[in-house]
């Protein structure tokens, strides 16, 4: 049994209005089996369909941007300097972009250990070359072994959140611990390449800081009735 659809009331199969109001009958079900679109009171239903882009086609336009500040720095260099000079800084920084941008998207399945590592050894070869081009000795007591801690801390970290073999708070607990101990690192390798000190002085307190948010972190995470607490304390 049909209702009016202005004020609600109770009308016969066959009213084609309203008695009470004069507002025109509006039957769905006739309309929709009448089939002709232009009866019903809402457009026909389109879906509307996804053009996906092509992963060689985003490869090619990060391509050709890329290219574009490697060619005008290069071309100012021969330009101004009549030689390769520092456009050769621009051109290794912007193709160790290139590699870590790139690198992931060839390939339906993800590799993060792969391209981490991958981009690991891009640093440290661009990292040497900055070293040889300007002439410093700095890469070997300084960044290598700087540029390996930090590589192997992120391996170690996405290995273990990929294969799900810790929880993701203590994967974040043991990043804090790790950038303590990357602090600590930081000042020995200064100490040791620069000769500044004989002695540490400034990095015990980011270590203190860090080190106590991760076990913090960590007795959290082993405690359970808290850590359900905490999550329903700050919507976690």
């Amino acid at each position: 049994m049909p209702y009016c659809v202005n004020c609600g009331v109770e009308l016969g199969g066959s009213e084609e209005k309203c008695p009470l109001c004069g507002t025109e009958v509006y039957r769905p079900k006739n309309a929709a089996k009448g089939g002709s679109s232009d009866a019903l009171p809402y457009p026909p239903y389109k879906p509307l369909t996804i053009q996906r882009v092509s992963k060689s086609s985003i490869i090619i336009l990060i391509t050709l941007l890329s290219l574009l500040p490697v060619l005008l720095t290069l071309i100012c260099d021969l330009s101004i300097n009549r030689g390769v000079t520092w456009s050769a800084y621009v051109a290794a920084s912007v193709a160790f972009l290139y590699l870590c941008i790139v690198l992931p998207l060839p390939g339906k399945k993800r590799r993060p250990v792969f391209c981490l590592t991958a981009d690991a050894c891009a640093m440290i070869f661009l990292l040497m070359f900055i070293e040889r081009k300007s002439g410093g000795s700095w890469f070997l007591p300084f960044a290598f072994p700087l540029a390996l801690y930090v590589s192997a801390v992120l391996i170690v970290l996405t290995l273990l959140g990929c294969r799900h073999i810790v929880s993701p708070m203590k994967i974040t607990a043991l990043s804090f611990l790790f950038a303590g101990i990357g602090t600590l690192l930081i000042e020995l390798l200064l100490n040791r390449a620069f000769a500044l000190r004989d002695r540490l002085i400034w990095s015990y307190y980011p270590l203190t800081v860090l080190v106590l948010i991760g076990v913090v972190l960590f007795y959290i995470d082993c405690n359970k009735p808290l850590k359900e607490r905490l999550a329903r304390k700050f919507f976690i």
